[in-house]
């Protein structure tokens, strides 16, 4: 049985390309191997300086988070204050002693690693994810001749097989006709997996990046109310009426934050398929520019 591993390497293309073979870009360039029956697919920012969202993405979607120590700068420190806010495995490359960094108890599940010995962790980890609710977030869609609509997506939660009818964030309803994962047809797609879903019932330009399928119906959210947990390195102070971005998964928007009890409530700027239990993370301006991650309690139209 095929063991799927979603990695994020958010600063090292070179990095990126060692663990995988370069495929697909779409603000995220992926990368691909297959060990035995294991498959990891490395999640790379295309262009974190102009686009920082992509780092969230990348380590929202990932079990595992991977973080290179060949360039010691700002970009590293960031990379650093952004997975410290999400309970994930974090590995660290071993070209350079960052202690001083990470020795103030910033990041509580880590490991330094050198190149030789990264795929082998990679392998070891199982991701727990697990739900009985299929979800599954849209990278891309496209037309190909003789098949139709393709859907490049991230299987997050249950079993996608093979005929399944899915909600799509429209309310719309599409139909499974075939599963591809690694260029191989399968019958059924897992947590984790990286898939290309062939569906008839919706046109490839009704589907963008950012939407979601799933076994039911997932409305778009105008408003929400958090959980939050911010960086003590950021010293950010919440207050209404501040304006950050907010990512969950692929997709993100501009959110206002409306009120203030003991998490955030907030009003978003474009709908987004969202629904309670989503995880996601608040960029802003300054850096460290993604300062803060929480978890979706409610969800309102």
């Amino acid at each position: 049985m095929t063991t799927n591993h979603i990695i994020s390497v958010p600063l090292s293309e070179e990095l990126a390309s060692f663990i995988g073979k370069k495929g697909s870009v779409n603000g995220l360039t992926y990368f691909n191997r297959k060990i035995g029956d294991d498959v990891i697919v490395v999640l790379y920012p295309t262009n974190a300086a102009e686009k920082p969202y992509g780092i969230a993405e990348s380590m929202l979607v990932s079990g595992q988070i991977v973080i290179s120590t060949a360039q010691v700068g700002k970009e590293l420190g960031e990379a650093l204050v952004a997975a410290s806010l999400l309970d994930k495995k974090v590995l660290i490359t071993d070209e350079n002693d960052i202690s001083k960094l990470i020795g103030n108890g910033l990041l509580k599940n880590y490991e330094i690693v050198g190149k030789d010995a990264l795929l082998e962790k990679l392998l070891q980890f199982k991701d727990e994810r697990q739900s009985d609710t299929v979800r599954v977030d849209v990278d891309k869609a496209f037309p190909v001749s003789g098949i139709g609509t393709v859907v490049l997506c991230v299987v997050m939660s249950g079993v996608v097989k093979v005929h399944d009818t899915l909600h799509h964030s429209s309310g719309k309803e599409i139909t499974v006709r075939s599963i591809q994962s690694q260029d191989v047809d399968v019958k059924e797609a897992g947590p984790g997996t990286r898939a290309g879903l062939a569906v008839k019932g919706m046109d490839h330009g009704e589907i963008e990046k950012g939407d979601v399928l799933a076994s039911k119906r997932i409305e778009k959210a105008r408003r929400i109310t958090t959980s939050l947990r911010l960086s003590p390195v950021s010293g950010e102070k919440i207050q209404e009426g501040s304006t950050y971005l907010l990512v969950s998964n692929f997709s993100h928007t501009n959110v206002k934050v409306i009120a203030k009890p003991d998490g955030a409530e907030m009003a978003l700027e474009k709908p987004l398929s969202l629904m309670p239990g989503d995880p996601f993370m608040l960029l802003r301006q300054n850096s460290p520019r993604i300062f803060a991650s929480g978890v979706i309690r409610t969800v309102q139209q």
